[in-house]
């Protein structure tokens, strides 16, 4: 499991929107927070790089920052 801080998301809908995205990939369980802004990311298989995992969030999501 991977710990990725989240940037911009200012209520449950925004984290909802982040979980929905991240979970939208193949092999990936991901569980996001919003205190902390934290998403918790599991792979079961590929593990896909931050790039692809930001990917994801700003085609699906919005206009929301992963970082290590």
């Amino acid at each position: 499991m991977k710990e990725y801080k989240v940037s911009g998301m200012m209520c449950n809908h925004c984290r909802i929107h982040v979980e929905q995205a991240l979970n939208s990939l193949d092999g990936v369980k991901a569980e996001v927070s919003l205190d902390p802004a934290v998403a918790r990311v599991e792979f079961a298989g590929k593990e896909y790089t931050l790039a692809e995992l930001q990917a994801v969030v700003s085609d699906k999501a919005g206009d929301y920052i992963l970082s290590e």
